[in-house]
């Protein structure tokens, strides 16, 4: 059965957030889902870019003001 984790950049600029999204998916099995929430919008942009180059699904980016959120499913 898939698990959810829930990652929380806010207050971290680049490339921390994308440094600490590398490492959750590493440890995450197919098919868990990883949600992030941060609020420096180009770090939100970066990890879509990330994900999407090296295999990993975007389900959801949105960004609300200066805070984005994503939901990812390793692959």
């Amino acid at each position: 059965m898939p698990e959810s984790k829930k990652l929380d950049c806010s207050g971290l600029v680049c490339p921390m957030p994308v440094a600490k999204t590398k490492k959750e998916l590493s440890q995450m099995n197919p098919k868990d889902i990883l949600e992030i929430e941060g609020d420096f919008p180009e770090a939100g942009e970066n990890i879509q870019r990330y994900v999407e180059t090296h295999g990993d699904k975007v389900l959801e980016f949105k960004t609300q003001g200066k805070t984005y959120y994503l939901k990812i499913e390793k692959q």
